[in-house]
């Protein structure tokens, strides 16, 4: 597949599908939005679908991961 057919498919996804808001969340400039609440929502989205950093060190993973815990965590 070359790249012009590669982007004709991505640009044809519909705005239903949750592939959709997934790459705009990526693209988005967060700044642009007037809305605060509109802003709060695409700035989580873009938080929870970032591509992850692939050199990052066991340690720092593991010290992200428990923060995340702690900070989700219901008691």
């Amino acid at each position: 597949m070359g790249y012009e057919e590669f982007s004709m498919k991505l640009n044809s996804i519909p705005k239903s599908e949750p592939l959709y808001d997934i790459i705009k969340s990526r693209a988005i400039n967060i700044e642009s939005i007037k809305d605060k609440d509109q802003r709060k929502y695409w700035r989580e989205l873009k938080r929870v679908n970032r591509i992850p950093d692939i050199y990052m060190p066991t340690t720092t993973i593991r010290n992200e991961l428990k923060k995340e815990i702690s900070r989700t965590k219901v008691d």
